[in-house]
């Protein structure tokens, strides 16, 4: 059963790349299809479970994770991670992680949200390494904020 699973998926991913334009591409894990992990995406991206891509514009859904080098839109993963070189946009899923934004807005909303520079985030845990405009949860990390780490709420020094 779990081969014949495998295999429908491996299809339906294969199907969705070879009728894919630069508007929709799939991924089934991080290199699979080849087609997809250097495609830059102009309106969905897909991942059952995984996709992995330079960049995307607009939407990266996924049931497990999303790989995203520049992400600019949504990003949302059901049960598992969002990564982006880059982020000007959302991040929704347990596990949130960005290098930079990008743009004037970021938003990370998850159990667990990092951030390497500005941005907004919600979760249990958040951690700003360099500077998060505004955290709001039990553990608050910013390096460069109101103080180093708060509970609850804590803001950015470009706050003030």
């Amino acid at each position: 059963m779990k081969k014949i699973i495998v295999a429908l998926v491996l299809c339906v991913a294969g199907a969705f790349n070879l009728a894919a334009a630069d508007g929709f591409g799939a991924g089934v894990w991080f290199d699979i299809p080849v087609q997809v992990t250097h495609k830059s995406i102009n309106g969905v991206g897909l991942g059952v479970p995984v996709i992995a891509n330079a960049s995307t514009e607009g939407a990266s859904l996924a049931l497990c994770g999303n790989n995203v080098q520049k992400m600019t839109g949504v990003q949302f993963a059901m049960f598992g991670f969002n990564y982006a070189r880059t982020l000007e946009g959302i991040q929704v899923a347990f596990i949130n992680m960005c290098r930079a934004q990008h743009g004037d807005f970021a938003l990370q909303w998850g159990f667990f949200n990092q951030s390497g520079e500005n941005g907004i985030q919600i979760g249990v845990i958040n951690q700003g390494k360099n500077n998060a405009s505004f955290q709001l949860g039990l553990i608050n990390i910013n390096k460069n904020g109101l103080l180093p780490v708060m509970i609850f709420v804590n803001l950015g020094k470009d706050i003030f």
